[in-house]
């Protein structure tokens, strides 16, 4: 049985580097029995799911984060929706997606909402853009940090490399490495920790720390929708509240599934009426 997926924290001090480990073995496996999706389009969106997710890593506690990617060249909906918790739903749409898109045209809407303040929303045009650079584009433009997302191919896994500012705020030189030479010199680490596919936290902590990195913590990622029956009727009223004759159709009952998490609701007229 697969433990639940992880994200690590991990810090190379003398190199200014921070390395967040996204082992997601279970929770990719969990999607797919969740979505009926197609062959290159869950690949896609594996690829995709797998390099946005560790951006949870920059959010606060109580803080909850969307991330909404709509593509018209060519044509489909991709929804992420987690919080700081770890808690994630997420949707591709149509279900009948099979690409695996060369390249993006589209935008992005990416939305912040804390429990103090109002929330931050943030729009990204994207314009003929590799997938691996949608992911890049968020992290340099919403997030302005010198991060780049490694993606395994042996394992359902992915790490965001982050250079760190400067310890002396006030050099013009940093003489640290730059990330993209820090990615280069440690290729052959990157391979072996995705090669060795583990969920396991002692072998994973001690993979990373073998190599000098310290360990920071980790928190569990996984699939939890909070729809619910009142949520569902809340929606229904105020979108057919003057027109439930041709939202029902002469039905008594009307069966409605969650797309994120296909639970079905059985909702009636007076649950939309409110008697």
């Amino acid at each position: 049985m697969l433990a639940v997926s992880r994200l690590y924290s991990f810090l190379d001090h003398k190199k200014g580097v921070n390395i967040h480990f996204l082992e997601g073995q279970k929770i990719i496996h969990d999607l797919v029995l969740l979505h009926p999706m197609q062959a290159n389009g869950f690949a896609y969106f594996r690829d995709t799911f797998l390099g946005l997710m560790p951006i949870i890593f920059f959010l606060k506690p109580g803080e909850s984060l969307g991330i909404y990617i709509d593509s018209e060249e060519p044509y489909f909906r991709l929804k992420i929706e987690t919080n700081s918790a770890g808690h994630t739903r997420t949707l591709l749409l149509p279900e009948n997606f099979d690409l695996f898109p060369e390249k993006i045209t589209g935008k992005i809407r990416i939305t912040k909402i804390s429990n103090s303040s109002t929330p931050y929303t943030s729009m990204l045009d994207l314009k003929n853009v590799g997938p691996q650079d949608v992911i890049n584009q968020i992290l340099a433009e919403s997030y302005q940090t010198n991060s780049e997302v490694i993606i395994g191919t042996q394992s359902d896994q992915s790490m965001l490399v982050t250079k760190l500012p400067p310890m002396n705020v006030n050099s013009q030189n940093d003489e640290t490495e730059s990330r993209k030479d820090y990615i280069t010199k440690n290729q052959q680490f990157f391979y072996e920790v995705f090669e060795m596919a583990s969920d396991d936290i002692e072998k994973i902590v001690n993979k990373f720390e073998g190599h000098g990195l310290a360990y920071l913590g980790s928190r569990q990622i996984s699939l939890f929708c909070p729809c619910s029956q009142e949520r569902m009727v809340l929606n229904l009223r105020g979108l057919y509240a003057n027109d439930l004759q041709d939202l029902f159709n002469e039905k008594d009952i009307l069966d409605i599934k969650c797309d994120y998490c296909r639970k079905e609701y059985h909702i009636s007229k007076a649950d939309i009426l409110g008697s």
